[in-house]
């Protein structure tokens, strides 16, 4: 039977309308799946780029002149990986204290051990002083020394924070600490191959630069960000495996394959950076300081897992550089729940009376007009009416009790607009049959209409469960910013929301803004998760 044109015109029309819906509710998911999966991507996986002075070619023994080398050791809670001879240097020898925050985020005081001169491995003390590069002044406030290599193992075994070295030719048991190994080898220009021309300079190199420039697929230092100069990379073999390591990371192929010259001679080759234009090489730290040859830093790429257990459950430290979270996600859920026990009980009081007992009339309407203006009112206003208020005029200070009375005000206007409209949904039968059958109104209210209206009253506490967790401004100006978990009511805090934005704004680190941020979604998703739950139950048992 075929169709009336206008029962085709009218499915044509139904059928673009079902196209447009699809459409956007399809683009509108792609949009929150794509923003919510980029932050946990960015929240689980850490990828940073970070310049060093030194190539990450890393070697266990450290070369001394007429011994075996060395080899540095630390107290097993420390979380590292390698060092560079810059940073071993800057843990032997600076004037203040170091922490490993710098290196690991761990909040762990930097505690370095050495041998002393008139021990038995004076000698050899002394050699790894010089192919350490320490200030001798610095190196002797600052080290704690020892006699034996037996002495050196048991007090970095036994202190947090320890850092030491052996000789590498030690035989004995070297039990309770780890051997980190070293990133040992620079980049070592001809200083003409750094100048500025036409603006330009060679500032750093990569990771991938540094493939195409010992491999010789780059002509002249142009297509490297340097100025017009012919490309010359050299070698020298300092032994101990080291071209082997350099040619399978960044040759693949051997210096004669590649056509790269290969020096047997280190003042030759020395001699050939210093003369050549353009030329650049690889050196020892220590030779690069001592041979005065400029050096630029590598940028390499590290990855890894960003949001792990300790990040969960260690206290922050330093700026929310170092540590975990775990006070500030207390602090988070303290927060929530002290909002919500205040706000909840005021908010569907007052919509008890605005629905069941307030005369209907222009004062009513004016009321509700004000709570949902209220609703709207941007947090920041809320904040700067909680500093002046509670903070100032009622002298709280800047603390706990200041900004939860300040969001409960916030959040009341949601939670009573969303629960007089689940009130108002209750039928009216509801309540004339609870009264015929002798009850009275208060309690018809409480056993018949609250329970009809539960589902749509925690709706309305979801949403203000959203606010509390999602806001910033409020606690900026009520809250404080302390690191430390809640103790009073003035004790100042930090919750999640504003410890992400303070390490945003303040460019502490993105990996651990990323990986809070991570924390926080779980915290709403889980929280939602519950409330749908108990809503469903309540319909259920309401359907019963």
């Amino acid at each position: 039977m075929e169709l009336s044109k206008s029962t085709r015109i009218s499915k044509m029309q139904e059928n673009i309308a079902r196209s447009v819906i699809w459409t956007f509710a399809g683009l509108t998911i792609i949009i929150l799946v794509w923003i919510v999966g980029y932050i946990l991507y960015r929240g689980f996986y850490s990828r940073q780029y970070i310049p060093y002075d030194v190539l990450p070619i890393e070697e266990t023994v450290l070369p001394i002149d007429g011994d075996s080398g060395l080899q540095v050791i630390v107290n097993k809670k420390i979380k590292l990986h390698a060092l560079t001879m810059d940073q071993l240097n800057t843990l032997f020898s600076k004037t203040r204290r170091e922490n490993w925050g710098f290196y690991t985020e761990q909040d762990i005081k930097v505690q370095p051990f050495a041998f002393k001169a008139g021990s038995d491995s004076s000698s050899f003390a002394s050699k790894a002083e010089t192919a350490l590069l320490l200030d001798a002044e610095k190196f002797s406030k600052y080290a704690t020394f020892v006699s034996t290599p037996e002495e050196m193992i048991e007090k970095v075994h036994s202190t947090p924070g320890a850092v030491g070295y052996l000789p590498a030719d030690y035989t004995g048991e070297i039990k309770g600490v780890k051997v980190i190994p070293v990133r040992n080898y620079g980049l070592v220009f001809n200083p003409a191959t750094l100048e500025v021309e036409n603006n330009r300079k060679l500032q750093d190199l990569d990771d991938e630069q540094l493939k195409t420039l010992f491999s010789s697929k780059v002509e002249t230092w142009l297509d490297l960000g340097g100025i017009n100069l012919p490309v010359k990379p050299a070698l020298y073999d300092y032994g101990n495996g080291f071209l082997d390591r350099f040619t399978r990371t960044y040759m693949q192929k051997t210096p004669a394959e590649t056509g790269v010259p290969l020096y047997s001679d280190q003042e030759q080759y020395f001699q050939f950076l210093a003369e050549t234009p353009g030329a650049v090489g690889v050196a020892p730290y220590p030779v690069i300081k001592d041979k005065g040859l400029p050096s630029i830093p590598v940028i390499h790429k590290e990855t890894g897992w960003n949001l792990t257990l300790s990040f969960l459950l260690e206290p922050p430290a330093r700026s929310g550089a170092w540590g975990g979270i775990s006070y500030i996600i207390i602090n988070t859920l303290v927060l929530i729940f002290s909002t919500l026990i205040i706000s909840t009980p005021i908010g569907v009081a007052a919509a008890i009376y605005l629905t069941e007992y307030a005369k209907q009339g222009p004062m009513l309407k004016l009321l509700r007009m004000g709570t949902e203006t209220l609703a709207g009112i941007p947090s920041i206003v809320f904040g700067l009416f909680g500093r002046i208020f509670f903070v100032q005029i009622l002298g709280m200070g800047i603390g706990f009790l200041s900004s939860t009375l300040t969001i409960t005000l916030m959040i009341l206007p949601t939670i009573v607009r969303t629960s007089e409209e689940a009130l108002s949904a209750v039928p009216d039968t509801f309540r004339e049959g609870s009264l015929a059958l002798g009850a009275t109104k208060l309690e018809t209210i409480r056993k018949v209409v609250l329970s009809a209206a539960s589902p749509g009253i925690l709706t309305g506490v979801i949403l203000g469960v959203g606010r509390v967790v999602g806001e910033t401004a409020v606690l900026l100006y009520t809250l404080g910013s302390s690191y430390e978990l809640v103790s009073g009511p003035s004790s100042p805090a930090r919750v999640l929301s504003l410890h992400l934005y303070l390490l945003f704004s303040e460019a502490v680190s993105f990996d651990r803004a990323f990986a809070t941020g991570t924390v926080l979604i779980f915290i709403i998703l889980i929280v939602n998760r519950l409330t749908t739950r108990m809503i469903s139950r309540m319909n259920r048992m309401a359907g019963s």
